[in-house]
């Protein structure tokens, strides 16, 4: 994986270049568009997320770009398992959910940034593809709430089965917690429950290639790819293990908007 964020990594650096010497070559014929939003979501290797980003045109081939996106990260180790006491789909015969062994905290992430976006090749005349480079930084927020199980009640087990579960989250100083037993977890408590919210800060950054194939050049619809990185100032508590304090990732995702001339 190291070697295909390389990759990509090249790729994006030969085509800032080209951004770069394509700002002289101008169509005669253009329209200038001072203004552009568009939203939609991504796909990410580490989860997915929706965002919007505006720009202001600088020239007529490079503006200031701006981004807000909401994201549900995912643990490259947290892995989902059926209940051992019912299974199937969302809901056993018994309704206790799939959960994810050894994870403490679900990460969302909230981000705000801003950046430059370059036009390397215009549409023709009556079809083609736009194709943007862009890249952004700025600031994060990580999101943390804490990740709860239904654990079976000790006290009311009969021979072979129990009547009653209780609700856990991870005490990291309870070494007599029942939270990472495997044989008495039940399955996840739902999303419903533990709204204790913690916060921590983050630097944001990415880089990518925008191809816009809308008929009408006043419109968007476009898809993106490239790749980003969350750095965080201290390890992300999502598992009980396996945290780190950097998380880059590759992303794929689909926008829609419009371009206004003033």
């Amino acid at each position: 994986m190291q070697n295909v964020y390389k990759i990509i990594l090249l790729f994006f650096c030969v085509m800032s270049f080209s951004a770069l010497k394509a700002q002289s070559a101008l169509n005669p014929d253009s329209v200038i568009y001072r203004k552009s939003w568009e939203a939609g979501f991504r796909l990410r290797s580490d989860g997915f997320g929706l965002g919007a980003e505006f720009t202001r045109a600088k020239r007529f081939k490079r503006s200031l770009l701006f981004q807000v996106q909401f994201a549900y990260f995912r643990h490259p180790k947290q892995v989902r398992q059926q209940s051992p006491f019912g299974g199937g789909g969302l809901f056993g015969s018994d309704g206790f959910k799939p959960y994810v062994y050894g994870k403490q905290n679900t990460l969302f992430t909230l981000y705000a940034g801003v950046g430059q976006k370059f036009l390397l090749a215009e549409k023709g005349k009556r079809h083609g593809v736009q194709i943007f480079f862009k890249y952004a930084g700025g600031f994060s927020l990580g999101i943390l709430k804490p990740y709860l199980l239904e654990v079976v009640d000790t006290s009311s087990i009969t021979g072979n089965t129990f009547a009653n579960t209780v609700t856990l989250g991870y005490e990291p100083n309870n070494p007599n917690s029942l939270f990472l037993d495997h044989d008495l977890i039940a399955g996840a408590a739902g999303f419903g429950k533990g709204w204790k919210l913690k916060i921590l800060p983050a630097l944001h950054a990415e880089i990518g290639m925008e191809f816009d194939w809308a008929k009408n050049e006043s419109f968007i619809k476009a898809l993106e790819i490239g790749v980003a990185a969350d750095f965080y100032f201290k390890k992300v508590p999502v598992m009980v293990q396996n945290n780190k304090f950097l998380y880059p990732s590759v992303y794929a995702g689909f926008m829609l908007g419009r371009r206004k001339e003033r």
